[in-house]
């Protein structure tokens, strides 16, 4: 892996409508269900949650900046007091029933090559996740 990439993309095919994905992906209590660095997220204060990684059990807080117009959600990561917009996923309408759901991730400065490697792995199946968990709800 090139160490010079700072930034990471992962795309889905999902079979709902633009809106719904939408909702499911700024849903932070659905982050919760999918989110390998964030999983099982508690409400700290109203637009602000608290998940848990799976990984080495450390605390992530979490909240959304929406852009219905662009179809992007930004997702403010870090603690509780200070967060920045590392993660944002993209919702483009194929049809009235499809679209394509695109995760982008940034590298912080701190991040090592470890860690980023695993952060890309991460957003491949929790596309799937995300993939999966819409086309079974009813």
């Amino acid at each position: 892996m090139d160490s010079l990439r700072w930034a990471h993309q992962a795309s889905r095919r999902i079979e709902r409508p633009a809106s719904q994905v939408m909702d499911f992906m700024a849903d932070l209590n659905a982050l919760g269900r999918w989110s390998l660095g964030c999983f099982d997220t508690r409400t700290v204060e109203p637009g602000l949650v608290v998940g848990t990684s799976l990984f080495d059990g450390g605390q992530t807080h979490v909240s959304v900046e929406i852009l219905i117009e662009q179809g992007l959600i930004r997702y403010w990561v870090g603690s509780a007091t200070q967060r920045m917009p590392r993660i944002s996923a993209m919702v483009q309408p194929l049809d009235q029933d499809s679209c394509i759901l695109i995760m982008l991730a940034t590298r912080s400065a701190d991040m090592d090559e470890n860690r980023w490697l695993r952060l890309q792995r991460c957003h491949e199946t929790e596309l799937d996740l995300i993939q999966a968990q819409l086309h079974s709800a009813v």
